[in-house]
């Protein structure tokens, strides 16, 4: 028996990534080969938002190569998954919007207000960077 292919209509979609779940980053690395990486993630506004150290190996593909890729698995026994492919575009300065964002994010990941301050406190130094991936493909799948 075939399993059924069923995507994700846009609103399920908006409720899927409005959920805690880690997203996987995929950029490509000179050689041509993938760089994986998990992250933490903002859906907001149809786009992504995650930061990342802008000395490490993603930063350095995506300023090469701004096409990425998203990947966000519902994680067993949930059999949804949505992927994104998309451009990045990245967010330097630091703002009271930038700082927004970046609390938003922590707050999907801790279970107080405090944990999410005290991780953006401890985990806040020079050299971060703000991704905005803006989609230009979304695929789905929920084999639920």
């Amino acid at each position: 028996m075939a399993i059924e292919f069923i995507t994700m209509e846009p609103e399920e979609i908006d409720a899927f990534l409005a959920d805690t779940r880690h997203a996987v980053i995929g950029t490509n690395r000179v050689d041509g080969s993938p760089q994986l990486s998990p992250v933490w993630y903002l859906h907001r506004d149809g786009k992504i938002y995650t930061s990342v150290y802008d000395n490490s190996a993603k930063s350095f593909n995506l300023r090469r190569d701004p096409r990425v890729t998203v990947c966000v698995d519902g994680t067993y026994p949930d059999s949804r998954y949505v992927v994104i492919y998309g451009t990045v575009e990245f967010y330097r300065e630091q703002s009271a919007w930038r700082d927004e964002i970046d609390r938003a994010i922590a707050l999907r990941y801790h279970e107080t207000v405090d944990q999410a301050e005290n991780y953006l406190r401890e985990t806040s130094e020079p050299g971060g960077v703000l991704l905005i991936i803006t989609p230009q493909k979304v695929l789905s799948g929920n084999y639920n």
